[in-house]
């Protein structure tokens, strides 16, 4: 049986960190920023591609832990499950960090909604702006969540996994199919 939750009751919402100048990178550096531009289309997060940056004092709740999920708040709403956390990263101000609170809702699960038609709609229609849309903290805690028993959620991930592996193994063939051609086509001008 499926259930209707709001997301305040799912999850903790917290705001990521706004910074007050431009954001400089740093090589060898012991913070990381997590922008919206590393939340990737498939709900992952590019942990690998963070920026690191020279800033040691600050004070926020928006440090990314494991198994958090990821909101970007402005233009498009893409969710990005956290799978591992390795590196001491902050959140800019463009993306949420949802932190679960109900042990009955799977991250990855919250993620994978998120980006469903189902809760894209969801949050377009709690967005705000005429240009670039945003979305406020108190729009993101009421808007609602489909909660379906652990083991359906188990089914989605799954379905998801199998169909991204599927669309992957695609591509690999069209590249093919692509370079095939092109070889074929340059041996026959040569002729």
């Amino acid at each position: 049986m499926e259930t209707r939750k709001y997301l305040k009751d799912i999850a903790e919402v917290i705001a990521g960190y706004s910074f007050r100048t431009a954001l400089r990178g740093k090589e060898n550096a012991s913070l990381f920023v997590l922008q919206a531009k590393n939340i990737l289309e498939n709900s992952i997060v590019d942990e690998e591609n963070l920026d690191g940056i020279d800033f040691e004092n600050y004070r926020s709740k928006a440090v990314v832990k494991k198994n958090d999920v990821v909101v970007s708040s402005r233009g498009s709403f893409r969710a990005g499950f956290v799978s591992s956390a390795s590196k001491n990263t902050i959140t800019a101000s463009s993306v949420y960090i949802l932190r679960l609170k109900d042990k009955d809702v799977q991250p990855e699960y919250l993620a994978i909604y998120l980006n469903s038609i189902e809760g894209q709609k969801q949050l377009i229609e709690s967005s705000t702006g005429a240009a670039i849309k945003a979305i406020r903290k108190n729009d993101l805690e009421n808007i609602f969540i489909v909660v379906p028993n652990t083991e359906k959620q188990e089914k989605i991930i799954g379905i998801y996994h199998t169909n991204k592996k599927l669309q992957r193994a695609l591509s690999e063939k069209i590249n093919l199919i692509n370079n095939v051609s092109e070889v074929a086509i340059n041996k026959l001008l040569k002729n």
